[in-house]
């Protein structure tokens, strides 16, 4: 019997050496090993003891843009309880979020949302909020007349400017930290299509593919200078850059006209370790099409020589794509294979916002449409055009879902891998 005891002693003290073991293991080299591997393995390991959770599920300043991405879906601005998808875990989340209630979401930067309150009358309240961390910034109010807003970085960062793009003028307005209204600045010509921040400047999407650049010091200078309600500023240095698309060759332009003679076109803007990308969605214009996406075409700004370079290959990026949330992040990080497009069922003009389509839900049962094959995200493989035959139908009765970044740290802490 005290042999018997002896051994079972011997066998538990082996056993709680083992887990001792496990969780004195140095902070550095943990830190390491995390590094190297995928995310979703983060939030594994996370769970193999106390002291592993609790230095994985601390903001490592290396960790900033280490996250899952999720999809927020819309039609849900009158309840607390916000309805989550992600895409990499394919599972789906219910978060409560009180300070979302009767509000829209407009876009997202990393883990931050944008969020837009219809006070009625052409009036909108704006606020800016990070779930995960529950930071939160008010802006001032606008008038209903923008599309798109565009951050220039983290809204937790000093010196982040905010620019929104007007749906029918060439007219912009700037709102920086500290200020307390937004200023205009007036263009001759169309709206943008889309904007985004890269290398200190803001660069524009105009008509024929041509780029508008701003710097950002020009514009912390400019609103230095006026302190006006909503005033306007022209001192704002901007510059023009007519650029030009890759020529296809003759065999090219025949098989595209045939294919996809009927196309049109939403443009994107993104910006991918220090370069602007170009990102083409083709939709079918056929009567019976019901935002049919095609196919994808992908290109980087050559600033050199004023031209877009047509993009065969993302490499280790995959790409996500969203109206004002579009983001890239690594493919091997995520665990996903390279040189995919993820996007949402993204209206084919860019000028309508959630708040301004409400008329449109249910419009597919009045109609009496099929929508068996409808879906709110899909996946596109860059490369594949020729070999494959793409055919996405977006769920019309839906507004697109928006993209955010889940950092690996709030996962770490609430996300069972089980």
């Amino acid at each position: 019997m005290a042999s018997q005891r002896k051994i079972r002693h011997r066998r538990k003290k082996s056993k709680e050496q083992r887990y001792a073991e496990w969780s004195s293991l140095p902070r550095c080299i943990l830190e390491m090993i995390s590094e190297r591997l995928p995310i979703i393995d983060c939030v594994s390991i996370s769970n193999v003891c106390k002291s592993w959770r609790c230095v994985l599920g601390e903001e490592l300043p290396g960790w900033k843009k280490r996250g899952f991405p999720w999809l927020l879906m819309s039609g849900q601005n009158q309840r607390e309880i916000r309805t989550y998808v992600s895409i990499i875990e394919n599972r789906v989340w219910e978060m409560k979020l009180p300070e979302a209630n009767g509000k829209y979401f407009w876009g997202s930067f990393q883990d931050w949302l944008i969020m837009v309150q219809d006070q009625g009358l052409f009036s909108l309240d704006v606020n800016l909020l990070n779930p995960f961390s529950g930071g939160k910034i008010s802006l001032p109010g606008i008038w209903n007349f923008y599309h798109k807003i565009v951050l220039s970085g983290l809204p937790s960062e000093n010196n982040f400017i905010c620019m929104l793009l007007h749906n029918r003028y060439r007219e912009l307005a700037f709102w920086v930290s500290g200020s307390q209204s937004w200023h205009k600045h007036k263009l001759v010509g169309h709206p943008f299509e889309d904007a985004v921040f890269c290398n200190g400047s803001f660069y524009l999407l105009s008509d024929g593919c041509n780029i508008w650049q701003i710097d950002a010091s020009s514009i912390f200078s400019a609103i230095n200078e006026v302190d006006t309600l909503f005033g306007n500023f022209s001192n704002i240095e901007t510059k023009f850059h007519e650029v030009k698309m890759p020529e296809r060759s003759q065999l090219d332009v025949i098989v595209v006209s045939e294919r996809h003679r009927d196309d049109r076109i939403l443009s994107y803007l993104l910006e991918s370790s220090g370069q602007v990308l170009l990102v083409c969605r083709y939709y079918s214009n056929k009567p019976d099409a019901v935002l049919e996406t095609r196919r994808f075409e992908v290109y980087t700004l050559d600033l050199c020589e004023f031209s877009w370079k047509k993009v065969e290959s993302l490499g280790d990026q995959v790409l996500f794509l969203g109206k004002c949330s579009s983001m890239l992040l690594p493919a091997k990080e995520l665990g996903v294979g390279m040189n995919n497009i993820y996007f949402s069922n993204d209206p084919v003009t860019p000028w309508w916002n959630e708040w301004d389509s409400c008329h449109l839900k249910g419009v597919s049962a009045r109609l009496g449409l099929d929508k068996s094959d409808w879906k709110d995200w899909g996946v596109f493989r860059l490369g594949n055009e020729g070999s494959e035959t793409f055919c996405f139908h977006g769920n019309r009765d839906n507004w697109a879902p928006t993209w955010l970044t889940a950092p690996l740290w709030w996962c770490c802490r609430n996300i069972s891998s089980t």
